[in-house]
């Protein structure tokens, strides 16, 4: 299978699980059509079908879509076999079988499956029904999921809007609460500013600093006060210090 198919294959799964529900193991809900196609093609309709989808899956069948291949027996005894090892599903119509079509169309309005046939009748009611995958093999040989029919898109449509309206309606009741609560969004009336951080200059654009020498910070006037008046020292000739010497030893 080539790359791109196999993208697809990812993509329209991917939509219907985003969309309608549609959860891992995925179930196949396979027809006696499909199954006699992939019987003649030589196709292992369970390895292929991992391989495609690289998921967990389940294939599935019903007692009315066995009872419809045994009815018409003849060279559907080998496809009617293969059938049977499959999971079979409660469809409700055991005691009144009806025909594999039918029940498939009333299997699908009650559980998410992946419809493999190859009815031409089947796959126009499937397209034209929102949610259903539709799973065939293409040429009798290639096993091909089909694209999201416009119905299911529409309601994929559909259903996104309604979430948004529902929480445009939740946001207004929100509101109402708070004003009933005397409760006012602050952040909505005055958002916040971002507040700068104050960055330090570049080092390459600035000068060095040059070194102040440092200066006497004491106060002239306070000093002056508190220092004690030098003496001054007299100095006398020496004719007088011998006449103050021969004063006292007269005396």
């Amino acid at each position: 299978m080539k790359v791109t198919k196999h993208k697809k294959a990812r993509k329209y799964l991917s939509f219907y699980i985003n969309n309608f529900g549609f959860r891992e193991p995925l179930l196949v809900l396979i027809d006696g059509t499909f199954c006699h196609a992939a019987y003649k093609a030589r196709i292992q309709i369970e390895d292929q079908l991992k391989k495609y989808f690289l998921s967990d899956l389940k294939l599935i069948v019903t007692a009315c879509i066995i009872t419809e291949t045994e009815n018409i027996g003849g060279p559907l005894v080998a496809v009617c076999q293969l059938l049977k090892k499959y999971l079979v599903h409660k469809c409700g119509h055991e005691k009144q079988p009806i025909s594999g079509s039918a029940c498939i169309r009333a299997m699908t309005k009650t559980c998410k499956y992946i419809v493999a046939t190859q009815d031409r009748d089947l796959q126009e009611w499937i397209c034209a029904r929102p949610g259903i995958p539709l799973f065939y093999l293409h040429n009798s040989l290639v096993p091909t999921l089909v694209q999201p029919s416009e119905a299911s898109v529409r309601a994929a449509a559909s259903k996104t809007q309604a979430k948004v309206q529902v929480r445009e309606v939740d946001e207004q009741r929100l509101a109402v609460l708070k004003r009933k609560q005397g409760i006012s969004d602050t952040s909505e009336q005055h958002p916040m500013k971002k507040v700068r951080k104050i960055k330090n200059p570049n080092p390459l654009s600035c000068k060095k600093s040059k070194k102040k020498k440092p200066t006497d910070k004491r106060d002239p006037v306070r000093d002056h006060a508190i220092e004690k008046p030098k003496r001054r020292r007299v100095r006398l000739p020496k004719h007088v210090k011998e006449q103050l010497k021969n004063n006292t030893t007269m005396c």
